[in-house]
């Protein structure tokens, strides 16, 4: 995944870059002319692909273990599926609510020292099926022929359905999650006219407010303070 730097120069080049030089080009026939000036609200749908990351913080105790080398995270590729409900707030400003079905993974890898004093790689998977619902303030540019660039920012609530919480914490198979997961987000994108419909792919970033991590007393968890989710998102929005 690029580096957040190189994500706002390519929003800089979005938002002013493009459009002044599409500007410059002559004027094509607009599709959908009304799109935004006729009617409030539009509705439509978006999949996605997603890379499910967290933010892991150690203990200070960590570094002193000398049962648990390395404890990391890997984030593992998924995908989305939502509908869109999109309000046209005036020019340039849009809220969007856009509820979605969120699949993925990710996976815990730690390095453990066995009693025969040999290291063992050891992994615990950790897959999710997420109720999303999240909301977006969405500030588009002008429109240049038929199409514009747009940031959008907002907040969501999401709810892991595949959450192993309530398994009996002598399993030390598994890493529990908390269900409940506040994040904020940021994105950005373009938006197409067609002549039927609007075509957007878009990026977002999403940064996870709470803690996830249920402490179970293993070694698995003592060692962590805290895990946030963090996620990257492409997605491929239809609209009508």
């Amino acid at each position: 995944m690029r580096s957040l730097s190189s994500y706002i120069v390519a929003v800089v080049f979005l938002i002013f870059v493009l459009p002044n030089d599409l500007s410059a080009q002559k004027q094509r026939p607009k599709n959908l002319p009304g799109f935004e000036s006729t009617r409030k609200f539009h509705f439509g749908f978006y999949f996605g692909v997603n890379n499910l990351d967290v933010n892991i913080k150690y203990k200070s105790a960590f570094l002193g273990n000398d049962t648990v080398y390395t404890a990391r995270v890997q984030g593992q590729y998924g995908f989305n599926l939502g509908i869109i409900t999109d309000l046209h707030l005036g020019d340039g400003f849009d809220l969007r609510f856009v509820p979605a079905l969120v699949f993925g993974q990710r996976d815990f890898e730690y390095n453990v020292k066995l009693g025969n004093n040999t290291i063992e790689s050891q992994r615990r998977m950790v897959e999710s099926t997420f109720l999303d619902f999240p909301v977006s303030l969405k500030y588009k540019s002008e429109r240049v022929n038929n199409g514009r660039a747009f940031v959008m920012a907002g907040g969501k609530v999401a709810f892991d359905m595949a959450s192993l919480k309530s398994v009996d914490k002598a399993n030390t198979k598994v890493i529990r999650l908390n269900p409940w997961d506040f994040s904020y987000h940021v994105g950005f994108g373009m938006d197409f006219y067609f002549e039927y419909f609007k075509f957007t792919p878009q990026i977002t970033l999403n940064y996870g407010i709470n803690n996830l991590l249920i402490s179970d007393g293993t070694i698995y968890t003592s060692l962590i303070e805290s895990v946030n989710s963090k996620c990257f998102v492409l997605s491929l929005c239809f609209e009508g």
